[in-house]
């Protein structure tokens, strides 16, 4: 039997990478990853799969680091292979099929291509000996460009990516339970994101809980899973609800300012205003999670001070109003109701 590298490029995957690899870990004799400067979650998740993890400057080309990744393969084939493709099952037990079927020793000059199962279906050089002279088609880096005799089988790559077009992403969800793939933690997550995104509230609950459940260790998914269902509540108008998963979310790790800023505009709205002073400036004091920073940013900029301003002024201590939205106008000089205020206490108080 053939022995296969499985190699791959890398960069904030974390949405789709642990749902490719579980899909062909088990079929390949190595897993090789080039990563190019990721700054969420990939490599923690792909380090369940591999220590073969190797750091490419993202700034050099994409075919140079496509060079760079099939040089450290060790095995007699190369499977190039994006983080958001997978094997269904049928395809599964084609490769091994395949891998069994395959004379190394007879078939040097070996590539094979795959069908890849997308919008429209290609063909695409997706294994190929590693001896084999290899050039990068630089209109399209789904394909690989060989002068070698080429085997075509019939086994499907489906891609299924996780884009910026939440109807897209809905419409690959949808096609993996269709096909019933399971789920990793990350895709029930993003799942759920993408149900919550398009208003589908009851639902996104339903896939949130179901991510909760898995128990994982990255306090940042968990915190923003109970921001998710607390925001789902808050539009299905069960304020109860929305607060108790609120409170919820400081279970799983620092306080985060998003977090602080929704429990102070609760109490707020409640005109609680001691309350709601209290979560604004916790919202201010604690430091966050650097993965959750470019998670609403205002929570841990502007909006605090400006929502201080308010209720400082609603409990009569004008000076701490006036400095908490002269700090806010700092962060956004622009903003019209901190613009307002500041004509209100300058007015208010003389200045």
């Amino acid at each position: 039997m053939i022995t296969i590298s499985l190699c791959m490029i890398v960069k904030n995957d974390e949405a789709v990478i642990e749902r490719c690899l579980n899909s062909v870990f088990d079929l390949v004799d190595e897993i090789i990853l080039v990563d190019l400067n990721s700054t969420d979650r990939t490599l923690d998740l792909a380090t369940k799969f591999t220590n073969h993890i190797h750091s490419f400057d993202s700034t050099q080309s994409y075919e140079e680091s496509i060079n760079y990744l099939f040089s450290l393969a060790t095995k007699d084939f190369l499977f190039w292979l994006k983080p958001s493709e997978v094997l269904l099952d049928e395809s599964r037990l084609k490769f091994l099929q395949l891998k069994q079927t395959i004379n190394s020793n007879t078939m040097k000059n070996l590539s094979i291509n795959y069908n890849l199962n997308s919008v429209t279906d290609q063909l695409l050089t997706r294994i190929l000996c590693r001896e084999s002279t290899l050039s990068i088609n630089k209109e399209n880096f789904d394909e690989l460009s060989l002068t070698n005799p080429v085997l075509i089988s019939d086994i499907e790559i489906s891609n299924l990516p996780y884009t910026n077009d939440n109807k897209t992403n809905l419409i690959v969800y949808g096609k993996m339970i269709s096909h019933d793939i399971q789920f990793s933690p990350r895709d029930l997550f993003y799942y759920a994101k993408a149900l919550s995104d398009d208003n589908q509230y009851d639902k996104a609950i339903k896939y949130f809980l179901k991510f909760l459940r898995t128990n994982q260790t990255f306090e940042e998914h968990n915190i923003l899973a109970c921001n998710y269902i607390a925001n789902c509540y808050h539009h299905l108008n069960l304020n109860e609800l929305e607060q108790t998963w609120l409170l919820k979310a400081l279970q799983y790790g620092k306080t985060h300012p998003e977090t602080c800023c929704r429990l102070g505009y609760l109490f707020l709205e409640k005109n609680n205003y001691d309350s709601a002073i209290y979560w604004y400036k916790e919202a201010i004091l604690n430091k966050f999670n650097e993965r959750l920073k470019s998670c609403n940013p205002s929570c841990s900029t502007w909006l605090p001070h400006l929502q201080l301003a308010v209720c400082y002024d609603k409990v009569g201590k004008y000076e701490l109003a006036y400095n908490h939205n002269e700090i806010a106008l700092k962060y956004f000089p622009a903003h019209p109701s901190i613009l307002s205020n500041r004509t209100y206490f300058t007015n208010l108080l003389n200045k």
